[in-house]
């Protein structure tokens, strides 16, 4: 059989697997969320997390955390997917790395809006809020959007340097962005602690079923670009 066959049943075999690991991943979700919501023990661990931190407030880290929520938003994604689109155009990433990172960020989306709607669960009392904020609380879509954005950032940091240094310095920085997120979002009133690590950790999963699926497959450094891959393979699964 011609290997563009075999290319062509390759690459729609791992497509529909990536569908059920994504419909999977979205179901265990939804049944994390139900117990997560029904759960005295829970509720009351989240109740006193949150207390905890209204009363420790200060303006300070209020304005603070008001710039660091920012990280999740759309508009990172969208600052992110540009840089990638760029990176692209000027020949350096090829195209795939845009189809990924549009899977990567679209898988997230759409699981954390659907166990959101399924799910249903209460944010904090609107009187603690300090941003607006809508929809229901469980997960936590700035979590899942920063998330996406830094291991984004990461794989990026490590096409580009073979420096451990600088590899070991963007892990830590994007695993500590994406905890400020999540910090963020339950300091300013708007998420329980539980929905930020439900947003983080089921992105990951995500990201890792890509990884092992499509990513390591499919070629993002652009050919004849002095980038450097070694080290990729500890992205996937």
């Amino acid at each position: 059989m011609p290997s563009d066959q075999l290319s062509t049943r390759s690459v729609a075999t791992r497509s529909c697997l990536l569908a059920l690991g994504w419909i999977g991943i979205t179901a265990a979700l939804f049944g994390i969320g139900q117990f997560v919501a029904h759960s005295d023990a829970i509720t009351d661990f989240d109740r006193h997390v949150t207390n905890w931190m209204i009363d420790h407030r200060t303006s300070a880290l209020d304005t603070t955390m008001k710039v660091f929520t920012w990280i999740g938003s759309w508009v990172a994604v969208a600052v992110t997917g540009g840089v990638v689109l760029v990176l692209t155009l000027t020949k350096r990433l090829t195209i795939a790395a845009v189809i990924i990172f549009a899977v990567a960020w679209a898988g997230e989306y759409a699981t954390v809006n659907l166990v959101k709607h399924a799910v249903g669960r209460p944010r904090p009392p609107k009187d603690l809020w300090l941003v607006p904020a809508h929809g229901a609380s469980f997960p936590s879509g700035h979590a899942a959007n920063a998330t996406v954005v830094f291991a984004a950032a990461t794989v990026v940091a490590y096409l580009y340097t073979r420096r451990r240094s600088v590899r070991a310095t963007t892990v830590t920085l994007a695993c500590l962005a994406v905890g400020a997120v999540g910090f963020s979002r339950v300091e300013l009133g708007v998420h329980w602690t539980t929905d930020v690590v439900a947003g983080s950790l089921v992105t990951m999963a995500w990201l890792a079923a890509i990884a092992g699926l499509i990513a390591t497959t499919a070629p993002i450094a652009a050919p004849g670009c002095r980038v450097n891959t070694a080290g990729l393979e500890h992205f996937a699964v």
